[in-house]
């Protein structure tokens, strides 16, 4: 990931070049927290060779810098959840660009808990499933096709009838 001359990131992905569309990320309660508690603000440093820098050291926090915009987005969302007439089953949707999925990415290792739950595994479904969905399910349906078709001549299964003997 590259800071781009308007304080822009550039994840390196195709998809990420052009305008980058907004998706609907679900976030339970749980997940939300885990992912504000896991951001730290990344901040601008005039007049040295890096870019930027963040509020808390990194090494120290194991947290992710995060631009002002996915802060706010998280932070919209933990006054929903933390709100009194917050049902504690319900999901909220953060509007998300490919780049703040990849970003959110590098956060969720597969085996932290939170309240029991797998939270990180849950985080990386849903963030793979946005950015991936189209290209797995493509990939998928051929895979099945392939194995439906008998390349070597033999009769499949399916051609098989009782009466053949």
């Amino acid at each position: 990931m590259t800071t781009n001359n308007d304080g822009s990131f550039d994840c390196g992905h195709e998809e990420c070049q052009e305008e980058e569309e907004l998706k609907s990320l679900y976030l339970t309660r749980d997940e939300i927290l885990f992912i504000d508690d896991r951001l730290t603000m990344m901040i601008e440093k005039e007049g040295r060779a890096e870019n930027f820098t963040t509020v808390l050291p990194i090494a120290a926090t194991g947290g992710l810098p995060a631009p002002v915009d996915l802060l706010d987005k998280i932070g919209m969302a933990v006054l929903q959840v933390t709100d009194e007439y917050y049902e504690s089953d319900s999901v909220v949707s953060i509007p998300v660009t490919p780049t703040d999925l990849y970003m959110l990415r590098e956060i969720a290792k597969s085996s932290l808990k939170l309240n029991g739950k797998f939270v990180g595994l849950s985080l990386k479904r849903k963030i793979y499933k946005l950015l991936f969905e189209e290209e797995y399910k493509t990939e998928r349906t051929f895979k099945r096709l392939l194995a439906d078709v008998n390349l070597e001549g033999e009769p499949s299964k399916s051609d098989w009838s009782e009466e053949s003997g």
